[in-house]
């Protein structure tokens, strides 16, 4: 059993992640621009309003996206590679982009949930056609948003064509992304 385990363990448990990056450098750039903007345009009452509120929903989202990085953490070392490959991976072909986009329709909420699982997929060797295939259907398949959201306001018809009309999407999308010359690899691996 302990020898199982062995196997399974990753290799590294632990790798740091810069805290300053390009992305977060860029983004502290727009904070500054826009947050003086509004201070000039808007007023100081304005940026205060608006800095509060934004505050109280970033405490608000720090909690759940922690939870799903955890939860995508675990099932990433949980899920052996060789599945992946097998279900989801590079050579997967049209199984692959169906499987994807039957997890991408089922993954509830929003960014949070869906983006720290996509991370663990392509950290356990998920291919990039599948990949996009998940997310595509994440963004216009998803079950909780047709259940929450257009099916009472919109009505069943109108959530019928529209389903029909995008089920095509994440096939397309995870056939495009075969076309272009373009390779992915998780962040930290060359």
């Amino acid at each position: 059993m302990a020898e199982e385990q062995q196997k399974r363990a990753p290799t590294q448990v632990f790798r740091p992640i810069p805290l300053f990056d390009r992305s977060l450098l860029i983004m502290l750039a727009l904070v500054l621009v826009s947050g003086t903007a509004c201070w000039f345009i808007a007023g100081e009452e304005a940026f205060k309003e608006s800095f509060s509120s934004d505050f109280a929903l970033f405490l608000q989202i720090v909690p759940k996206l922690a939870a799903a990085l955890l939860v995508a953490s675990f099932v990433q070392l949980m899920v052996p590679r060789k599945l992946v490959a097998k279900w989801i991976g590079e050579e997967s072909g049209v199984k692959g982009a169906a499987v994807s986009s039957a997890l991408g329709a089922l993954t509830p909420g929003g960014p949070m949930t869906s983006f720290p699982i996509v991370n663990a997929l392509q950290e356990s060797g998920t291919g990039r056609a599948p990949l996009i295939a998940y997310l595509t259907s994440w963004s216009t398949l998803g079950f909780q948003r047709i259940l929450i959201w257009e099916l009472p306001l919109l009505g069943l018809p109108f959530v019928i064509l529209r389903y029909i009309s995008c089920l095509p999407l994440p096939f397309l999308a995870a056939w495009l992304a075969t076309k272009i010359p373009i390779d992915i690899k998780p962040k930290g691996k060359s």
